[in-house]
């Protein structure tokens, strides 16, 4: 627990998600490049012109276990449906901790690498499972931080309704 709480996936009395989110509805939301676990790099910017849903995760999240047990079934064919890019990206693990994790539990689909964290610090200090659902031009057009798996079809539901918007 105590691992957790360090780690920001178990609520902690002092902070709160407002507080530890760095990126806001309506701001431009920070340019990177990831590497994925299959060694493509993908840049924030280059997705311009489409929707994007970035979640940050972790593995060792029981939330974030949840929503990665989902995302085959529930997340990738329904967003790329939608023409929405799902981008999931590990917070502070290295490449064999993800590949071991993604690997073992039979995930096939696109995840990014953030070992040090320099792009989950671009966007907040704590707490994952973190979405972000970005627009065409770059700006985030809502956040989810902390949800559970029950909130999730609220989420993809957002990202097929900017989708539809032109």
């Amino acid at each position: 627990v105590v691992a957790w709480l360090m780690m920001g996936c178990i609520n902690d009395d002092h902070l709160d998600a407002d507080e530890t989110t760095l990126v806001g509805v309506g701001q431009q939301a920070p340019d990177f490049t990831v590497e994925m676990l299959d060694g493509r790099s993908i840049t924030l910017r280059d997705l311009r012109g489409g929707v994007v849903l970035l979640t940050f995760w972790d593995p060792e999240c029981p939330s974030c276990r949840n929503l990665m047990a989902a995302t085959p079934s529930r997340i990738v064919e329904r967003m790329e449906a939608a023409g929405v890019t799902y981008l999931p990206i590990s917070r502070g693990y290295s490449r064999a901790v993800i590949a071991d994790f993604c690997q073992s539990n039979g995930y096939t689909f696109p995840v990014g690498l953030d070992p040090d964290k320099s792009i989950y610090t671009l966007y907040a200090t704590k707490f994952v499972p973190r979405s972000f659902l970005i627009d065409r031009q770059g700006v985030v057009r809502s956040l989810y931080v902390e949800y559970e798996l029950d909130q999730l079809d609220e989420i993809l539901s957002a990202a097929e309704r900017l989708a539809e918007e032109k």
